[in-house]
């Protein structure tokens, strides 16, 4: 065989070698593609050369109003609560409710032993009883004497001696109705009554127990007026007034629940840079309870006709911002321009949040809803079955 013949079937090998890592580095391109995709949890698949997409994952874009709100999320609270304290030292006798029971103003709730207190009161009546008998006996003594001085059988300074005793005499006699007054009171505060309408949240003492003055004895807290502590970002807080209305999700309660903005902190918390809003809430659903987490949303500003997309559908690519549209069935990648931000609103796909699309689609464009990765712009594209007219 000639040099030459050698030489040609040489190149014809090494032709034949690059092409087989050229396919080969193709086919691994797509497969790492399409794992991505699946990794993302899509549904967009490869058949016959192109992109596959169920009905879920895209929507077609219609004009639609749109609501700027503020997501709004604490704790609720009652605005009324107290703690009951015992106003008298002593051993307590018994605790008339427990948790979770229903009180009204004025109800007697818990009682501490009266036996000293009693006894207490009968002695002071008979110290007032005594008084009492003193200044009958000084006034007595007081007109004997003016008479006498009248007469001229005593001086003027026994007149005045009469006088001063009978001045004591009533002293005493005051001093005396006082202390009854007093012992009445002391003995009055050994049963202690609710302050307030309410339920019982919680209790300190149990009978038996030996209490000092001003010790905790249980807690109750009125249920129908609550109150929620929410921050507000800085940048937000002039779109924010006392009297808007909040719509309320709370945990573990089915309907949703309407509150009010009650008060605007006029100054940020510390550290944060937001500033605290307050949301009063008019309670008649038994299943809210204090403590309970709630999310709120303030709605602020309202648009018509707006073009909106799922949160979920935009793509950010450094400089740019873009979605994934189907046209002429290829996928296509349109640069969008975007406005409003509703982080509440629900979307296409079951995702929550939408923005506005201010420049960069038209409405009927359909577009890929479902962050299925990073897709082949430009492939042929098509919806496994037809996708409804559906608002994002």
């Amino acid at each position: 065989m000639s040099r030459k013949r050698w030489v040609w079937l040489l190149l014809l090998a090494l032709g034949a070698g690059g092409a087989g890592v050229a396919w080969q580095q193709r086919a691994k391109t797509l497969a790492q593609a399409e794992a991505a995709t699946a990794a993302a949890g899509g549904t967009a698949t490869r058949a016959t050369g192109a992109l596959e997409f169920m009905a879920s994952d895209v929507a077609v874009i219609v004009p639609q109003p749109m609501t700027r709100t503020i997501p709004l999320t604490g704790t609720l609270r009652p605005v009324n609560q107290t703690l009951v304290k015992s106003k008298v030292a002593g051993e307590l006798r018994e605790v008339l409710v427990r948790e979770g029971m229903a009180v009204r103003r004025g109800q007697p709730v818990a009682r501490i032993d009266t036996t000293e207190y009693e006894w207490r009161v009968k002695e002071r009546e008979g110290q007032l009883k005594s008084a009492a008998s003193q200044v009958d006996q000084a006034q007595r003594t007081l007109e004997n004497t003016r008479q006498l001085h009248d007469k001229g059988f005593v001086s003027r300074s026994a007149l005045d001696g009469a006088q001063s005793g009978w001045e004591v005499a009533v002293g005493n006699r005051d001093a005396a109705t006082a202390q009854l007054t007093l012992a009445r009171k002391t003995l009055a505060d050994a049963v202690m009554t609710a302050p307030m309408d309410g339920t019982v949240a919680e209790r300190f003492a149990q009978p038996g127990e030996k209490v000092a003055v001003d010790g905790r004895i249980l807690s109750i807290i009125d249920l129908s007026r609550m109150e929620i502590e929410a921050p507000v970002p800085a940048s937000q807080i002039a779109s924010v007034r006392v009297g808007q209305p909040v719509e309320l999700r709370i945990e573990g309660v089915a309907e949703a629940q309407v509150g009010r903005i009650a008060r605007v902190s006029p100054s940020t918390q510390a550290g944060t840079r937001s500033v605290p809003v307050y949301i009063a809430l008019d309670n008649r659903d038994p299943a809210v309870r204090a403590g309970l987490f709630a999310q709120g949303s303030l709605a602020v500003e309202t648009r018509e006709n707006v073009l909106t997309v799922p949160v979920s559908a935009v793509r950010d690519a450094g400089a740019r911002t873009f979605v994934y549209a189907i046209v002429d069935g290829k996928l296509v990648e349109r640069d969008v321009r975007l406005g409003l931000r509703d982080e509440s609103a629900r979307s296409a796909g079951g995702g929550t949040g939408v923005v506005e699309v201010v420049a960069g689609l038209e409405a009927g464009t359909q577009i890929v809803v479902a962050n299925l990765g990073a897709l082949r712009a430009g492939a042929p594209a098509r919806v496994v079955a037809a996708a409804p007219a559906r608002q994002p």
